[in-house]
């Protein structure tokens, strides 16, 4: 076995072991919105945080309590480190997949076929 087929598949294992210890997550971003004042004088209104984004070709957006705001953006930061191991797995799965195909599985005694005769499977006449 090459040396690269080993590591390509330690890899693979890292990336998986990785993934499977997120254990929370959200998708979407987190964004923190403030309203403008309504007088000259008033001071503007917030911070209001929003988690937004996209679910199912759906886009969603969710108000998040202020005390609530740095959990959720942990979970973002998560959600955005699991898609890339999850990326970086396809990659690393693919090579591997590449390098098996690529490297011939034992040595075989090829002779190649050998065309049919073309007498009819009578005997020839002696």
């Amino acid at each position: 076995m090459k040396p690269n087929l080993d590591a390509l598949r330690q890899k693979q294992q890292s990336l998986l072991q990785q993934m499977q210890g997120i254990d929370r997550l959200r998708r979407g971003s987190l964004s923190c919105q403030f309203f403008p004042a309504a007088g000259p004088r008033a001071a503007r209104r917030g911070p209001y945080y929003v988690l937004q984004g996209f679910l199912r070709g759906q886009k969603f957006s969710e108000r998040v309590p202020p005390d609530q705001a740095p959990q959720v953006q942990q979970d973002v930061d998560r959600y955005r480190r699991f898609q890339a191991l999850a990326e970086d797995y396809v990659t690393v799965t693919d090579q591997l997949t590449r390098a098996q195909d690529a490297q011939p599985d034992t040595k075989k005694n090829f002779s190649p076929q050998r065309s049919p005769t073309r007498n009819s499977g009578k005997a020839s006449p002696s």
